[in-house]
């Protein structure tokens, strides 16, 4: 062996990567030591075979040999070996003096962990975008709907189905006491959907009916006396791709009933003062807090615009038969003006107590309105019942003291726990709280819910196990 051949050959072996060379007819020649641990076989068994042979057998595959044969150029690939091996290979060919093909030199290095690691990078990827995903539902239910609570049955049943029909075409009519919250839930409708438009709203109770259909459908310039020059797109044209809500829709006249009936049977209408017909796609939602069906019989409303509007109907509780969210929604307003208006009001226990006996025929809007009175004209910290309107006093000194000689002392003196047991269990969430709330001991409070018969998931949640 000449000095040169030892020299390329001692550098060959030395290098910790694989190093294979071939004849032009893919029969290995030479291979370095490398070959035990990249494809499981010592040199002396890789050398005289035919790489096409090899590539059959899965000791490697694709074989970079065939691919330079193939082209006759210099290729490069990732190949993976019977060891579980990932290689970055390279092959090249090498022409005699002549140009003429003489060997096919072939070298490569090992990614397998840099497979790994984009795996793992890929994998954290997903993880966290899911994690953000969550983290944006989080906060879109947190701010975009603050005041959607919906832990009482009643509410979740409608919350439940709102969701469900959100992401269809379905028009939705939504029914319930003023106040109640028709607009947000309608607007919580329209972010729960697929539609990529904006969320249009009017009130067709708070516009004079002559300016009512141009507010809706728009008008062409000058298409009446003072009109714009221009002319002006309706809120139909606005709500493109959207959603258009229109509150309070038992207040439309029977003539424009007339017309939002083709409007939502066609998804077509009529600019005043154009007698071309345009077409709009958008997702319609309907409020009220009128009786239609007795609208329909005294012939105030169209029969079957209601049936149009009514494909989805939802009637949205009185906060009154929502105690378990009047309690949160307390809590929520509370927080949500504090930070408003960088306040840190805290509700004193008995103007607490003062909030929840109230019945609140104003709904969410009565509540909302007392809650930032409260935080801004309290000059103290802490709100006591001595700021709690004398109104919604009087509804719970009145109550207090209802048919108060019908009962015994110890009867009402029993009833009154109950109330205030009661009470502790919607504000604390352990048996520990209670206690402290209360300055009672624990186990007291426990004897004391297992008396009156509370189920035992209210009050059992840090109970502490006396078994062990």
């Amino acid at each position: 062996m000449c000095a040169c051949h030892q020299d390329w050959e001692d550098i060959f072996t030395s290098i910790y990567t694989d190093a294979i060379i071939t004849n032009p007819h893919g029969i290995i020649i030479y291979a370095n030591d490398s070959t035990k641990y990249w494809f499981g076989l010592d040199k002396e068994k890789m050398v005289g075979k035919s790489v096409y042979e090899l590539e059959n057998q899965k000791v490697f595959s694709p074989s970079i040999t065939r691919l330079v044969l193939e082209t006759m150029k210099k290729q490069t690939t990732i190949q993976e070996t019977q060891t579980g091996k990932k290689l970055l290979v390279t092959g090249d060919v090498i022409r005699d003096e002549n140009n003429n093909l003489k060997n096919i030199i072939c070298y490569a290095q090992d990614i397998t962990e840099l497979e790994h690691l984009k795996k793992l990078v890929k994998d954290v990827e997903q993880e966290l975008q899911q994690t953000k995903m969550e983290l944006n539902e989080l906060q879109h239910n947190q701010v975009v709907h603050p005041l959607i609570v919906a832990r009482s049955d009643n509410m979740q049943r409608v919350k439940k189905m709102l969701k469900k029909v959100a992401p269809t075409d379905a028009v939705v009519l939504l029914t319930g006491e003023s106040g109640v919250g028709k607009s947000m839930l309608a607007d919580y409708i329209h972010q729960e959907s697929t539609r990529r438009g904006q969320f249009i709203k009017i009130d067709c109770g708070s516009i004079p009916e002559p300016l009512l259909e141009s507010e809706l459908f728009g008008y062409e310039p000058g298409a009446f006396t003072g009109a714009n020059r221009s002319g002006k797109k309706g809120v139909v044209e606005e709500a493109k791709d959207g959603t258009l809500f229109l509150d309070e829709i038992g207040e439309i006249s029977l003539s424009l009933q007339t017309k939002l009936l083709t409007l939502i049977q066609d998804k077509k209408f009529y600019r005043i003062g154009n007698t071309k017909p345009q077409s709009v796609n958008f997702r319609l939602i309907a409020a009220t807090n009128a009786d239609l069906e007795e609208k329909i019989k005294k012939k105030q409303f169209r029969e079957d615009l209601y049936f149009r509007l009514a494909v989805i109907q939802a009637e949205i509780p009185p906060l009154r038969e929502r105690q378990e969210d009047l309690i949160d929604l307390v809590k929520q307003l509370l927080l949500h003006f504090n930070k408003k208006y960088s306040e840190n009001k805290v509700l004193s226990q008995t103007a607490y107590n003062d909030l929840l006996r109230y019945e609140w025929r104003g709904n969410i809007r009565e509540l909302s309105n007392v809650m930032e009175k409260l935080v801004l004209t309290t000059e103290e910290n802490e709100i006591t019942t001595e700021h709690i309107p004398d109104k919604i006093k009087s509804i719970s000194i009145e109550e207090s003291f209802t048919n108060i000689f019908d009962h015994t002392l110890p009867e009402l003196l029993q009833k009154k726990e109950q109330e205030v047991l009661h009470e502790a269990m919607n504000y604390c969430s352990t048996t520990t709280e209670i206690a402290a709330l209360l300055g009672i001991s624990q186990p007291t409070v426990v004897r004391k819910l297992q008396k009156y018969k509370y189920e035992k998931s209210l009050y059992l949640k840090n109970t502490p196990n006396k078994s062990k």
